[in-house]
């Protein structure tokens, strides 16, 4: 079953709500805090009561509020009770320096922050003191304190007419909330999504992958668009229960998958791969897993081989989106293989308006690389106080500038290729790290690969080339596996065999840190 586009997020509670109010939807499943559920009636009362009590507090249409925690139930209620009447929500990640959170704070101040960090990790001393110090917040709120109690009590005077009033007032188009990009290129930017975007990309995406009622875990950063939008909320447009975990753990993961008996197993491919190596995953009955589902990276195959052998999958999806499109514009179809699974992104979603572009501006043909372009209402509303950045993002036709280059196959699905800021020349040549990455992936022994550029005084620029091997696989094996497959002027200048790859708090690699150990000098 599909559910419509709605014209504001929270609307999803209402719609499930009428369908299956005693059915399960949100779920506390640990570490810290296990056992809390609510159902469809009762997950829209908690919004309704956090709700009233931010319109109690005088919150406005289009002020901002800002929330710390982990990925708890209680993140998922703040967030479509401030969306719900019309506020601007941020989530902010506890594993942030003090810097980190005085930046995205300084530069979104929100009116109101919120500490739900009632689980004693790390940020809620650095939040309380900035709010403080940051003009334009007003106040500050630890969630669990008699501040909290005060906080929600104040609520009761607003009745069900003024809350139903200011959710009227709610425009489909209006930001719902600010996500801060993570600012490869220079300071992170805020990105604005709103209701249209999240509803729209939650029906098409939902429908794309399939398995929407299917319970999911997720235990990602709220404050990034994968925790928010990519999982909880698409899940909540196709009618699914959530359980959250408050960080990944790969054992506890695992151990979550069979208790709570997850069909939908979602993340990004560093939580599939350091599952896959953990002690627990040969003895842990995954039966259950109906799905497997990933973004944000390439899958490599053995990993994708293994998952499939231990679970009861009858799918996989993967797919390609940004924080600025919202949702994910392409997917996988359901008779994807290994080949398309582990190199493609798969093929447009309908209802999705893309373009691949050549440098000259003309379409790309069929083999050839380009930027990706998209262009709808439900992409980004604009960058948070930066016009200029926005315009340079959004061209005067409305058509989004991704920045990620892709070739589309002869089979129609689409493999991404690089970023334009990745993109290097190496003797006059275009080189793009994905294309190598892809071929060292291909490697038997090869579990995870990421090459970086790194300047050069004969050739301008090379690669360096960063691998996680299965065992005792050397350079000297890894380069000629290169030098078979790529031109010579691809093929990385140096090899770094590592452990692991140092990662980015949304399981990503983290190139800026590769970047800097290349050009150490020890």
């Amino acid at each position: 079953m599909t559910a419509p586009v709605l014209g504001r997020i929270d609307a999803y509670l209402d719609y499930w709500g009428d369908l299956r109010p005693d059915a399960e939807f949100l779920i506390d499943g640990g570490p810290t805090f296990v056992g809390r559920r609510l159902t469809w009636a009762e997950a829209r009362l908690e919004v309704d009561r956090v709700a009233a009590a931010l319109v109690a507090a005088g919150m406005e249409r289009g002020d901002r509020v800002a929330y710390l925690a982990d990925s708890r139930l209680d993140y998922f209620i703040h967030f479509l009770a401030a969306t719900s009447v019309g506020l601007i929500w941020q989530g902010l990640n506890p594993g942030y320096t003090r810097d980190e959170l005085a930046y995205v704070v300084g530069d979104a101040t929100p009116r109101v922050v919120f500490d739900g960090t009632t689980g004693g990790r790390g940020g809620g001393d650095d939040l309380r003191s900035l709010a403080a110090e940051i003009d334009g917040v007003e106040r500050s709120v630890s969630v669990g304190s008699a501040d909290w109690t005060a906080f929600l009590d104040a609520g009761r005077s607003v009745d069900a007419a003024a809350l139903a009033g200011r959710r009227s007032a709610v425009d489909p188009l209006d930001p719902a909330f600010i996500v801060y990009t993570s600012g490869s290129t220079g300071r992170p930017k805020g990105a604005l999504l709103t209701h249209r975007g999240v509803c729209y990309c939650g029906v098409t995406g939902s429908t794309a992958r399939g398995a929407g009622e299917g319970k999911i875990i997720c235990n990602l950063p709220i404050n990034h668009v994968g925790s928010v939008s990519d999982i909880c909320c698409r899940k909540m447009v196709g009618g699914g229960p959530i359980v959250f975990q408050e960080r990944f753990d790969a054992g506890a993961m695992l151990a979550l998958i069979q208790a709570e008996q997850v069909r939908v197993w979602g993340g990004v491919p560093t939580i599939f791969h350091l599952c896959v190596e953990h002690p627990d995953f040969g003895t842990t009955d995954l039966s259950c897993v109906e799905q497997i589902a990933w973004g944000g990276a390439a899958m490599p195959a053995p990993v994708l081989e293994k998952l499939l052998d231990a679970t009861g999958a009858v799918r996989c999806t993967t797919g390609y989106g940004m924080t600025e499109t919202t949702g994910g514009v392409m997917c996988t179809r359901r008779d994807a293989d290994l080949d398309v699974l582990t190199t493609t992104v798969g093929a447009p979603i309908d209802g999705h308006e893309y373009r691949i572009v050549a440098a000259d501006g003309r379409e790309s043909a069929v083999g050839e690389s380009g930027e990706i372009l998209v262009r709808g209402d439900w992409t980004m509303a604009g960058y948070w106080n930066r016009p200029d950045a926005t315009a340079d993002t959004i061209d005067a036709d409305g058509w989004l500038h991704t920045g990620d280059l892709a070739v589309m196959r002869p089979d129609g699905n689409v493999t991404i290729v690089g970023r334009l800021s990745e993109m290097f020349k190496s003797g006059g040549y275009n080189v793009y790290p994905r294309e190598i990455e892809l071929c060292l992936e291909d490697h038997p022994a090869v579990q995870m690969a990421a090459v970086v550029a790194v300047a050069d005084q004969v050739f301008d620029e090379v690669g360096h080339a960063f691998v996680v091997t299965s065992d005792e696989t050397g350079v000297e094996d890894l380069r000629a596996h290169c030098i078979g497959r790529l031109a010579r002027y691809k093929v990385p200048k140096a090899f770094h065999l590592l452990e692991e790859l140092p990662m980015l708090a949304v399981g990503k690699i983290d190139k800026k840190a590769l970047r800097a150990e290349a050009l150490d000098p020890a």
